[in-house]
This record gives structure tokens, sequence and C-alpha cells, in this order.
């Protein structure tokens, strides 16, 4: 539940609240690139990004679609793994725990609305459901080797 309120609360912040720009100018400003990179060209939804004409834009908006995916990643873990725990089936668990994204992304859509300068999309909460699907993919995985591990562990104990 708090890390739904935390998701929630992203929402409601403006986007000049979230912008990192400013930092992104004072950091650039310190490093120096010794690199070209290609220029990449891309549209979501209305807006044009390019990496060489607009770098800084590129880079936030890289950053904020990124935090989509960890914060649904994240809540994806969590609802599965919770139901994991409890010993309930797989398919159970990712349906369960995808649709506690979808209804929560569909959510946070709907606040972004009312919120100043920001934008709500289905394209979001189609990036949410993809971040949900790789948190599940990735628990499983630590999962797997988790019991790799303590199969290994128990086998040696044994072998002795």
């Amino acid at each position: 539940m708090i890390w739904i309120l935390v998701i929630w609360s992203m929402s409601t912040q403006s986007s000049q609240q979230q912008d990192i720009q400013p930092w992104l100018h004072k950091w650039s400003q310190k490093v120096q690139i010794g690199f070209v990179l290609p220029d990449i060209q891309f549209t979501y939804g209305e807006y044009e990004y390019s990496l060489k004409q607009r770098p800084y834009d590129f880079a936030e908006f890289i950053f904020r679609k990124s935090a989509h995916l960890f914060v649904y990643a994240v809540l994806a873990m969590l609802v599965y793994g919770g139901l994991r725990y409890r010993r309930i089936r797989i398919m159970t668990c990712i349906v369960a725990a995808l649709a506690v994204v979808l209804s929560i992304a569909s959510i946070d859509e709907y606040i972004q609305q009312f919120s100043p300068n920001r934008t709500s999309s289905i394209r979001d909460v189609g990036l949410d459901l993809l971040g949900g699907c790789c948190g599940i993919a990735v628990y499983a995985w630590l999962q797997s080797i988790t019991r790799r591990i303590r199969k290994g562990r128990c086998d040696s104990v044994h072998d002795k």
C-alpha cells in the first residue's frame, strides 16, 4: 500500500516539480563527454524527441519512462511475491499482479489529468504493464537463483 501511495504522490506533482533538466545542465557542465552520440529520433504522442537537437528533453524523456518501468516493476514484484509467499498458483499470482498494475496505472494516469502541465496517456499504462511483466520476470529469476543456491548448499551438506 505504501508503494501505491508513493506512485500516486508522484502523479500529483507538476512537471516543473519533477523537472530534471536543471540538474542535467549542471551535471553536463561538470562532466566532459568525450564521444559523439548518434542522433536518435522518435515521436511519442504528439512530441518529437531528438538526441542531437534537444538532448536534455531526450534524456528527461528516457528518465521519466524508465521511472514508469521501475515503479511498476516494483509494484508487480511486491504483489506477485506476496501472493507466492502464500503459496498461491503461479498463473493466479501473475494475473493478479498484472491486474493490480493495470488498475493502479489507470488511476495514476487519471490523476495526472488534474496535475498542472501533466498529460495522461494510454501509452504510459502500456509501459507500466511492461514494467509489471519485467518485475515478475525478475522476481521469478531471482527466486530460481535462490533455489539453486539453496539446493547446492543442501547437496554439499549431504555429500559430506
